[in-house]
């Protein structure tokens, strides 16, 4: 579709052709048009480089100086140690290894170390020592009046778990007090609920 508006050229043509004729007019006058000279700009030069940047300072760790522990002498920890064993020596005569230790707030096993190196004896536990091993001793009044009862929930019909569970007693003590006392306790029969008897 044309356009009915004139274009910007032909909308400034009155003024340009107005431009003209005063030129015209000054020149014919006499006048003259001085041209300037160029404005000396000149442009930095582009240089190519085939250089790599320079390359960065490595990074340098710097050291830190430890704390100086504070030095103990060695005539010290010596002495610490000889009143330490005499200590040892003194108690074990009256204590176990597992008591000396506690009063002198030491490890048990370095109580033991000093034992060894220097030949000391110390008094035999009353309980088993540290760990515990004495032997239990099994009291005969206490499987009696257990066999008594043991009988008593035979008879109910118990099976044995319940019984060992109602007696607050293990499997392996049940087995030794009903072999004790010759008692026939039946073990429960598959998908059943009461004893075989």
């Amino acid at each position: 579709m044309i356009s009915n508006h004139l274009s910007l050229v032909e909308q400034q043509r009155p003024i340009s052709n107005e431009l003209a004729a005063q030129v015209e007019q000054y020149l014919a006058a006499g006048g003259k048009i001085e041209e300037a000279q160029p404005f000396n700009y000149k442009p930095k030069p582009i240089t190519y480089s085939n250089q790599m940047p320079p390359s960065p300072k490595p990074f340098v760790r710097r050291r830190v100086e430890p704390v100086p522990r504070p030095s103990v002498p060695l005539d010290t920890r010596a002495i610490e140690r000889h009143t330490l064993i005499e200590r040892v020596r003194e108690l074990a005569s009256d204590h176990p290894r597992c008591e000396v230790a506690m009063m002198l707030g030491v490890d048990r096993r370095t109580v033991s170390k000093i034992g060894k190196e220097f030949g000391i004896t110390f008094k035999a536990p009353a309980r088993g020592g540290a760990l515990n091993l004495a032997h239990k001793q099994v009291d005969e009044a206490r499987d009696a009046k257990l066999a008594e009862r043991i009988k008593a929930f035979l008879e109910l019909g118990i099976s044995r778990r319940q019984c060992c569970g109602k007696l607050a007693i293990g499997a392996k003590a049940f087995e030794r007090i009903v072999a004790a006392h010759g008692i026939d306790y039946p073990k429960l029969r598959q998908g059943t609920k009461q004893c075989a008897a």
